[in-house]
């Protein structure tokens, strides 16, 4: 009986955990940001998709909580609603220039979504998306778009051990841990300036122990949303906080305070 009784209550941890799990990935596969980053694009961003120049389009980065199967995007999988009230399809949607192992996360549509007075407002997944695991995200939706004035914040904090493939020849030999810090929009210095010192400093991370660090340097320096701390600290990064002003996306806006929690992917 009592052998019995312990299967049962076994069953049922099983199921309820199983049930829990999938729970938890329902309300992980979201939309973590969309940013109205630009407006207008040069018109030569639409080579990203293969497309000749074309004049008068606007760039909006759209953010995932999970990675992106590239081969499943396309602009007819993101119906974008503006203020009027109209739906327009993006001209092109693609991972570039977010492309690393790492990233994959973040695509950047290029449509006239702000015509006349009219501004977005959402992005919806009308047609087949997938993530890099086969799930669909149809039916995603992010219904609070960042304005083109607002200036760039963070999205997502990921701790990784320093070897992790993607992060090679990121950060200096000494370094313990990278954080992978993901914008919503590209970042630079000042005028598209590359990220020096006052961009390093700004940067402060809460570790485990209590103590808040700055980077040792900063990795990843290319003109896409994402940006590498490294850190020579062992105790586990907990939280990351950014002073307003030093961040700017390509329209020049610079960043407004801005805090995330890290999420660790180190693999124990």
């Amino acid at each position: 009986m009592k052998l019995l009784i312990t299967i049962i209550l076994l069953c049922f941890f099983v199921v309820a955990n199983a049930q829990e799990n999938e729970e938890e990935s329902e309300v992980e596969v979201r939309i973590l940001s969309v940013y109205h980053g630009l407006d207008p694009l040069p018109p030569r961003a639409t080579r990203l998709c293969g497309l000749p120049p074309a004049a008068g389009q606007d760039g909006m980065p759209v953010i995932f909580s999970v990675q992106i199967n590239g081969d499943t995007i396309s602009p007819t999988a993101f119906a974008v609603e503006i203020s009027s009230g109209e739906i327009v399809t993006p001209l092109c949607a693609t991972l570039r220039p977010a492309l690393e192992s790492l990233e994959q996360r973040t695509i950047l549509l290029i449509g006239p979504f702000s015509p006349e007075d009219s501004l977005p407002v959402s992005v919806e997944i009308v047609q087949q998306l997938e993530d890099v695991d086969g799930n669909s995200l149809i039916g995603l939706r992010g219904e609070q778009v960042t304005a083109l004035e607002s200036g760039p914040s963070l999205v997502l904090a990921e701790r990784y051990a320093p070897n992790t493939s993607g992060l090679e020849g990121e950060c200096p030999e000494e370094t313990a841990q990278a954080v992978l810090l993901t914008w919503q929009g590209g970042v630079t210095g000042p005028q598209g300036a590359d990220l020096a010192e006052a961009q390093r400093t700004a940067i402060s991370i809460l570790l485990e122990n209590g103590n808040r660090v700055a980077p040792l340097s900063l990795g990843d320096d290319d003109p896409d949303n994402h940006v590498i701390a490294c850190l020579i600290e062992t105790s586990p990064a907990l939280s990351v906080r950014v002073e307003a002003g030093l961040f700017h996306d390509p329209g020049d806006d610079a960043n407004p305070e801005t805090d995330v929690d890290v999420v660790s992917r180190v693999v124990r």
